[in-house]
């Protein structure tokens, strides 16, 4: 059944001049399971014990940083306006999609003008969203800047010439580069949902607050494959990735972030990472920041990593991090998985369609650099995973570069 409007932004009754398409594109809808997600008990945050179960989901994604310790990634004091497209166009396809679809919020722009910007779930624009594996192409580009300052002397350094405690770990010889194209070989569990596997342990030292993320490294030891000669995603790479840095800058993560990353890109708020109890941010995941600046990100990578002319990321660098080099056959779309290739701690469409940052249950970030066009989405999926919601949410990308290509610009 398909769910009427239940109210709109009072702003947009102020938007005359605007077209019918983007007022109502200011409308927040009712939302599919509204009540399974907690509703009727006004999206409840929950607690340590059961902020993951379906009916805290909503609460809990948007206000992580009630939940856990952070550190704060701290945002300048001027935002990168993002004002209003004015382009008249369509958008009634967009409601269908979100009729069915587990949504909190959704974005779209187009050279730096916002075309459609939807909540649900009661959710507002100063909510913050929780990235999960989103975070991992932050990390990424953070590299890229630390090696522009000459902090990393090269991507094909080993891990361990910059945190000397991955030398006694399955990392150990490992190339910054291989890393960062999740090929370290590791032995490691991803599966998700389940208890006891390699990415719930490693998760249970901010979800639980034991341990350290580092001391966490250090059990692995084992390989499965040679470092470079197959991708296999696995967050404990993106962990190493982030000791590295540290330890290259020698300061937080979170606050070489801000500095170099979330300030000059234009963020309007602060963004906030989980930490483990000795204050490292867990870096695979868990960055939670409003989404116009999820948008901005995607925005300053459309844009090769330069805004109004200044360097933020060395363009190279973006390039280098969203393509497969042709050598590297083991990361192109349709090889490394079925779908998706792999670039530095990003994925790449197949069909020329752009690469996306994407996180369990739904988060993700599409970019298409050509159009100068960025779809972001934070969900609620009931699972990590879901093929229906992956492909329903594919569709909608790709209805999305067609109508851009037809936009009046």
């Amino acid at each position: 059944m398909l769910l009427k409007p239940l109210w709109c932004w009072p702003f947009a009754r102020l938007a005359a001049g605007l077209t019918a398409g983007l007022v109502a594109s200011f409308c927040v809808m009712a939302a599919p399971d509204e009540d399974a997600y907690g509703k009727g008990q006004g999206y409840p945050t929950g607690t340590l014990s059961n902020w993951y179960t379906q009916d805290h989901l909503v609460g809990a994604y948007s206000a992580m940083e009630t939940l856990f310790p952070v550190r704060t990634v701290r945002s300048g004091p001027a935002a990168r306006a993002l004002p209003r497209s004015d382009a008249a166009a369509d958008w009634s396809f967009i409601q269908p999609y979100l009729d069915s679809h587990p949504a909190t919020g959704l974005l779209v722009l187009k050279d730096g003008k916002v075309l459609v910007e939807r909540y649900q779930y009661g959710r507002q624009p100063e909510h913050r969203f929780t990235s999960f594996s989103m975070a991992k192409t932050v990390v990424a580009m953070a590299i890229g800047i630390a090696v522009s300052e000459g902090k990393i002397a090269s991507v094909e350094d080993p891990v361990e010439r910059y945190e000397p405690a991955l030398a006694t770990t399955a990392w150990k010889g490992v190339a910054i580069r291989q890393v960062l194209n999740m090929s370290s070989g590791v032995r490691f569990d991803e599966t998700y949902d389940k208890p006891n596997t390699d990415i719930a342990a490693l998760s249970r030292t901010w979800a639980r607050q034991s341990d350290s993320l580092l001391a966490m490294l250090g059990r692995f030891q084992d390989r499965d494959a040679a470092a470079g000669d197959r991708f296999k995603y696995i967050s404990a790479d993106t962990q190493v990735l982030a000791q590295v840095l540290v330890r290259a800058v020698g300061r937080p993560l979170a606050d070489y972030v801000s500095d170099k990353l979330w300030q000059p890109l234009g963020a309007e708020a602060d963004a906030a990472w989980i930490t483990d109890p000795q204050g490292m941010e867990a870096a695979y995941c868990c960055l939670s920041a409003r989404l116009r600046d999820w948008g901005r990100l995607g925005l300053l990578l459309a844009e090769r990593g330069q805004r109004d002319g200044q360097s933020v990321i060395p363009a190279d660098w973006v390039d280098a991090a969203t393509t497969v080099r042709l050598r590297d056959r083991h990361l192109q779309p349709w090889r490394a998985t079925p779908y998706f290739g792999y670039g530095f701690q990003t994925w790449v469409f197949p069909d020329h369609l752009g690469f996306a940052l994407l996180g369990v249950r739904g988060q993700s970030v599409f970019v298409h650099p050509r159009l100068k066009l960025v779809m972001v989405q934070t969900a609620v999926w009931p699972h990590s995973s879901d093929l229906s919601l992956s492909r329903q949410r594919d569709a909608l990308w790709r209805e999305m570069v067609l109508r851009a290509e037809r936009l009046p610009f």
